[in-house]
């Protein structure tokens, strides 16, 4: 069992597990506060600050520029196909897949987003002239905003940090509906601290319950490259089976 948060239930004594391992990378979340002003000037650094209003100008001369949270299944199914569309080859560059390539996946997130809206999900998106060029999905708890994944046409506004100016929006949204907590969940990506996120350990437990169990964690911890390789086929393994349809 990976990526548990810090501070949860030791689930490794109902296990009879040993002790939980702290993993290599971490959780990130801000606190919010109202207004969003005193917020930003409180979590950002002031040079900061004037670099990402200053690209927001400049991306505000460039059309017509909107930000907006999707109040509609249409909507959502929109801002989802453009997040695969900049997702893939993103992904792909860096040497790993992504999921929303894949059909059962694509589905599941959207069924998450459309029957979620409005209580479990929210999804965000930033339109130039009528078209989604940024967009972010997310669950909503209690008074916590949690991101799931995002997306940026990062080819087309290169110069414009436009992850970071759509996160900045993200950010008042969350203030203004009255959220403490922005958590950009897992992975230690550097665009977080900028946005005064403090990082939060993530632990795994690990237990064998049989013999080839325990040779199967045997080899995953002295050799890591063999978790690649398993993951490769457990989603090969998980692919829908094509069958032949036989012609006349």
């Amino acid at each position: 069992m990976t990526k548990l948060p810090d501070g949860r239930l030791p689930i490794e004594n109902l296990l009879a597990a040993p002790r939980r391992v702290a993993m290599d990378t971490n959780a990130y979340a801000t606190v919010l506060v109202a207004p969003f002003e005193q917020w930003r000037a409180s979590a950002m650094d002031r040079s900061y600050q004037k670099e990402l209003a200053k690209k927001y100008r400049q991306l505000q001369k460039k059309g017509a520029l909107s930000f907006s949270c999707c109040s509609d299944g249409a909507a959502v199914l929109e801002a989802l196909d453009v997040m695969r569309k900049f997702r893939g080859p993103r992904f792909q560059s860096q040497g790993d897949g992504d999921l929303l390539q894949r059909p059962e996946y694509y589905d599941f997130y959207s069924d998450v987003a459309v029957r979620g809206l409005g209580s479990l999900a929210r999804l965000y998106a930033m339109k130039m002239d009528g078209e989604v060029i940024a967009a972010v999905l997310g669950l909503q708890q209690r008074d916590s905003f949690l991101v799931i994944m995002s997306a940026f046409d990062i080819a087309g506004y290169k110069s414009q940090s436009l992850g970071a100016l759509m996160f900045e929006q993200v950010a008042k949204d969350c203030i203004e509906r009255g959220d403490q907590m922005l958590d950009f969940t897992i992975g230690d990506e550097p665009y977080k601290k900028l946005f005064g996120a403090q990082p939060s350990p993530m632990w795994a437990v690990t237990q064998a319950g049989s013999t080839t169990g325990a040779i199967s964690l045997f080899a995953l911890e002295q050799a890591p490259w063999l978790k690649l390789a398993a993951k490769r086929i457990s989603e090969f393994r998980l692919s829908p089976t094509r069958t032949s349809t036989p012609t006349q």
